[in-house]
């Protein structure tokens, strides 16, 4: 009996091991897929404030023109009389200043999304490698203790088997 429960417990103990593993890849398959989505997420949105701001500074370049060749013609003197009026010339004022305020609505949301989203994603993704690594330490710490369980347990009830047959005079009554 006590062959076979050496080998018992030898099982007992590498299936419990081969799971733990088995689990551990998984969590790191999955934190490595986390990781590599935040990367793309980051790189997506770092170009997409590249592209904002290159729009904000087109629509202020496109408004600074057309403003610039307005001011120097006669209607500008009558715009600044007359700014109640809805005239062409008011018209295209508040298009131009709208124009303004949409390139510097662009430029915002560039800088958002570089000082914001993306550094964002980078302290998520630094936290779930931390939590990985805090994985890895703890799981070999909890399968030593779990494996010596495991063993105390697999020899306890080995024990009570025992007695439990001594006890009813070698006769084994199922529970």
């Amino acid at each position: 009996m006590v062959l076979s429960d050496i080998l018992l417990s030898t099982v007992l103990k590498t299936e419990i091991r081969s799971q733990l593993v088995e689990q551990q890849k998984c969590l790191e398959q999955q934190t490595d897929m986390r990781v590599q989505l935040l990367q793309d997420l980051q790189d997506f949105f770092r170009k997409k404030a590249e592209i904002e701001s290159e729009y904000s500074r087109n629509l202020e370049k496109l408004a600074e023109r057309f403003m610039a060749k307005t001011r120097s013609t006669k209607d500008h003197q009558q715009y600044k009389k007359d700014q109640n009026l809805l005239s062409p010339v008011n018209c295209w004022y508040l298009l131009l200043n709208q124009v303004r305020r949409e390139s510097k609505d662009h430029a915002t949301l560039s800088d958002l999304y570089l000082n914001n989203v993306i550094t964002r994603f980078t302290h998520v993704s630094e936290d779930n490698m931390r939590l990985l690594k805090k994985v890895r330490s703890n799981t070999g710490q909890l399968l030593s203790q779990i494996v010596c369980m495991a063993v105390v347990l697999f020899y306890v009830n080995s024990a009570f088997i025992v007695c439990r047959i001594q006890c009813s005079g070698g006769l084994f009554i199922g529970s």
